[in-house]
């Protein structure tokens, strides 16, 4: 690949809109995500209004984060419990349930350690301070059958593409070699979508 080619790449996986929920996805990330939750996918918001459908539109809760008995390097530490998970995000998801602060630890797909405070109130401390996360969904994955993805596919299609990395040059390589359509972003730029995926949505107002 030369160099304009691989530029247009790394401009085609990275988010430069703020805030990022409302942000555009790439014209690849769109399509699959569109073929993915069988609607139309354009930008973030678009993601998080798909993956509420699934959990019925009440917002993701605390037993419907991907857990794993047993350790992993996902964990999220609450004032009295450890939480392990198969993808750090939900560490950031807990933040927003238990209604305080979390700490989280992950590693990258290089085995490089991140951790994270994050606080209900979306306040959140990241060592390294530039990391980065990525967002995706699997291109070897059919799209829905029947009333669409259910959350078992979301698990299986989307989360194994929640990544962290130390900086965006990490993010770019690891990209590279994913059978994945993803897009990066700084990592505390992820957490207001975080918030959006756990919110309790509003009571209807009967006319």
């Amino acid at each position: 690949m030369d160099q304009a080619t691989e530029r247009a790449a790394s401009a085609d996986r990275w988010i430069e809109e703020r805030p990022v929920k409302t942000a555009q996805l790439p014209v690849g990330v769109a399509e699959n995500m569109s073929q993915f939750f069988g609607e139309s996918i354009e930008a973030f918001d678009d993601v998080i209004s798909a993956v509420r459908d699934v959990v019925e539109g009440d917002g993701i809760a605390i037993d419907e984060l991907c857990h794993v008995e047993g350790k992993t390097p996902h964990y999220a530490t609450t004032d009295d419990e450890t939480y392990y998970f198969r993808c750090f995000y939900d560490g950031i998801a807990l933040a927003h349930l238990v209604g305080e602060q979390v700490e989280i630890r992950t590693e990258t797909p290089t085995k490089e350690s991140i951790e994270i405070q994050v606080s209900p109130e979306s306040d959140i401390d990241v060592a390294p301070p530039d990391a980065v996360m990525s967002f995706g969904v699997a291109t070897d994955r059919d799209g829905p059958a029947g009333d669409g993805p259910t959350a078992q596919d979301v698990y299986g299609s989307v989360c194994p593409y929640v990544k962290a990395f130390h900086t965006r040059e990490d993010y770019e390589r690891w990209a590279e070699d994913v059978a994945a359509t993803t897009v990066g972003i700084p990592l505390e730029s992820g957490v207001p979508i975080a918030a959006a995926l756990t919110a309790t949505a509003p009571p209807e107002v009967a006319e």
